[in-house]
């Protein structure tokens, strides 16, 4: 697996239509922020034409926040109920087609798996009570975008813009076995439509390196039943080295901001957060245009807004290919 500067260009096709995922309210919904393409990965075996990632996530949340300092359920009071956890398991599948070495589009169909258990506060004792818990399988909010990327410095520096929306495709009504609504933040879709703006860069160094970095934004343009997600930004940097022809290595930085969740039927003091990721990879190429890959994601820095769950790591294992 070597990287081939002349081919940077080329390179970026995938990237836009694999943009870092947000995490998603107090009851710990999430799914993780990579950059998983093959540009990302410096596999330098891009193709114009369809290509494809396949990644399966898992984000499970049993740590309570508040702030910046990790609290026990004991220590909460004056809410409605103590968060216990919640365990996500993402799929999400990406399809992409590069017109030519500048321009591509991009669609995501991400499909949520989400168990979710809390403990309701008895309003006189302040003592638990009985548990609520909600367990789905559902499709998300699907992800078209558009790009366009630019060769710089000899081919061996790269740059790429994109843009797109995200589409109210997942439900907002989901209910458990004894007919309770799940909070929206909880839910499989957000129920707008969200702006999508980034860019992204990759500088190639010889033949075995290559530095990445992407910047996104996310912002909803309209509200849903009470319902408006915050706006998110991530920011993400990264190291990728080549060993052989199959084997590599990613090291990302993912950094994410996400502001408070707004209306009547979201939780403003419960919801937005800021978050620093520390992502070691490792790819394996299958032939000239597949690859295999896996990420743990560790926390390095969690500071939430009230009182939250959020993950102690994450795993993401996929599988890119170019047809």
């Amino acid at each position: 697996m070597t990287f081939r500067p002349l081919r940077a260009a080329a390179a970026l096709v995938a990237l836009a239509s694999l943009p870092a995922t947000p995490a998603l309210a107090s009851c710990g919904s999430a799914f993780c922020s990579l950059m998983t393409d093959d540009f990302a990965q410096g596999v330098g075996t891009s193709h114009l034409g369809w290509s494809s990632d396949l990644r399966l996530e898992a984000v499970t949340q049993t740590r309570l926040r508040r702030g910046t300092s990790t609290i026990d359920a004991s220590q909460v009071t004056g809410e409605e109920a103590v968060e216990r956890h919640t365990k996500n398991l993402n799929l999400l599948a990406s399809l992409s087609y590069a017109v030519d070495a500048d321009w591509s589009v991009s669609v995501r169909v991400p499909v949520v798996r989400r168990d979710h258990l809390h403990d309701l506060i008895d309003e006189e004792t302040g003592a638990p009570g009985p548990s609520e818990q909600w367990r789905f399988t559902q499709l998300g909010d699907v992800q078209v975008q558009a790009r366009r990327q630019f060769a710089l410095a000899g081919d061996s520096t790269a740059l790429a813009l994109f843009g797109g929306l995200k589409l109210p495709t997942g439900a907002i009504d989901v209910s458990n076995g004894d007919g309770a609504r799940a909070e929206r933040a909880l839910q499989p879709g957000t129920g707008t439509t969200d702006l999508l703006l980034g860019g992204a860069w990759r500088h190639a160094v010889g033949t075995d390196n290559a530095f990445i970095g992407q910047l996104s934004l996310s912002q909803a343009l309209n509200a849903k039943e009470g319902f408006k997600p915050g706006r998110r930004v991530e920011f993400s940097v990264g190291w990728s080295h080549a060993y052989s022809p199959t084997l590599g290595t990613v090291l990302q930085l993912n950094a994410r901001q996400r502001g408070r969740d707004s209306g009547a039927q979201a939780e403003p003091d419960h919801s937005g957060s800021t978050t620093v990721d520390l992502s070691p990879g490792v790819t394996f190429g299958l032939g000239h245009a597949s690859t295999l890959y896996a990420y743990l994601q560790l926390p390095l820095y969690q500071k939430v807004n009230g009182t939250q769950l959020v993950p102690r790591s994450a795993l993401a294992l996929g599988w890119t290919s170019a047809f």
